[in-house]
């Protein structure tokens, strides 16, 4: 079976979400996950928390909810946040091409900017549809914040997440994904020859490249791909989690980093506990293909998982080690 995804970016009302999923329910797609893009601005993980906790309850067919913050930014209003939440974003729909999975994705939550770098992330690596949703009702919109949705109990809270489809307007966005080209745009921006002269041409109409080398944008631009081309392949398989610990005191925070991980990150095949030691919290690369992360017990000593990945190449490698860093900032 094809999965169907949903991915969503997320500001201070919930509600976009449930609205997107609602509006896929009725045309018949069903979605088993959820991704959600998001910072780490208060009323945007105050609404996280909410959404983790109502989408598997309300919707039966949602098995898993993935949050994804981005570092440790409360905006996007810096190049450093602009070029990390566009990776992550291109990282995100690059894998689910990969798995040949149908991914939905709704750029109706959170600020301008990530709308805006959400629809160009879908222009390079596609999607199945990329769409908005418009709140007909101002009023609503306004009381369907989280402000007000945490002094809510849980029926006045699914009246507002789940309103009335005749105030919501369900708006389809054209799009023409480049993943087929993605490798040739590359070589490009390198400066290797390719045989597909309209490649350069799209490049430098769009401001990439001139006289024939990147422009400042498009070593930003090559910078990106690069980054996401550099990945692993996700695993073809369901990850495996052996855990054999039973320490009570532990047992359950190691869980959930594991499951934290499997659900964060396509390129893990396997998950094991292992020995604990004290120090800093941190991950190390253990060749050829994995990664040992060390986390905080709270009890003064670091907890321990051995990573399993797909990774092929030492930059691959690398490239996992970066990424699995970001859980422990």
């Amino acid at each position: 079976m094809t999965k169907n995804v949903l991915i969503g970016t997320l500001g201070e009302s919930p509600a976009v979400v449930t609205e997107a999923q609602d509006s896929l329910n009725d045309r018949k797609i069903t979605i088993h996950e959820v991704i959600l893009l998001t910072t780490m601005d208060h009323d945007a993980l105050y609404s996280l928390d909410l959404l983790m906790e109502h989408l598997p309850v309300y919707y039966n067919n949602i098995k898993n909810v993935n949050p994804i913050t981005i570092g440790a930014y409360e905006d996007i209003n810096s190049e450093e946040a602009v070029m990390e939440f566009m990776e992550t974003a291109c990282d995100q729909l690059r894998d689910m091409q990969k798995r040949g999975w149908n991914v939905y994705v709704s750029i109706a939550g959170g600020r301008k900017t990530m709308s805006a770098l959400m629809t160009l992330a879908v222009q390079i690596y596609g999607a199945k549809e990329l769409f908005h949703i418009i709140v007909e009702d101002p009023e609503l919109e306004d009381r369907s914040r989280i402000g007000n949705l945490v002094h809510c109990d849980e029926e006045e809270q699914n009246e507002m997440l789940h309103p009335d489809r005749g105030n919501i307007t369900h708006i389809s966005m054209p799009f023409i994904g480049l993943f087929p080209w993605i490798k040739d745009i590359v070589k490009t921006l390198k400066g290797e020859k390719i045989d597909k002269k309209e490649i350069s041409e799209l490049l430098s109409s769009n401001g990439l490249m001139e006289d024939n080398k990147p422009t400042s944008l498009g070593e930003r631009f090559l910078d990106i791909l690069g980054r996401v081309e550099s990945m692993p392949d996700p695993c073809t398989e369901e990850p495996k989690i052996t855990l054999k610990k039973k320490e009570p005191k532990y047992k359950k925070k190691i869980e959930e980093m594991a499951h934290r991980l499997r659900q964060r990150f396509s390129f893990i095949c396997e998950i094991r506990d292992t020995d604990w030691k004290k120090g800093d919290p941190k991950v190390k690369i253990e060749r050829p293909d994995k990664l040992k992360i060390y986390f905080p017990s709270g009890g003064g000593y670091n907890l321990s998982l051995m990573l399993t990945t797909t990774a092929k190449t030492p930059g691959q490698l690398e490239k996992c080690k970066r990424e699995v860093e970001k859980i422990l900032e």
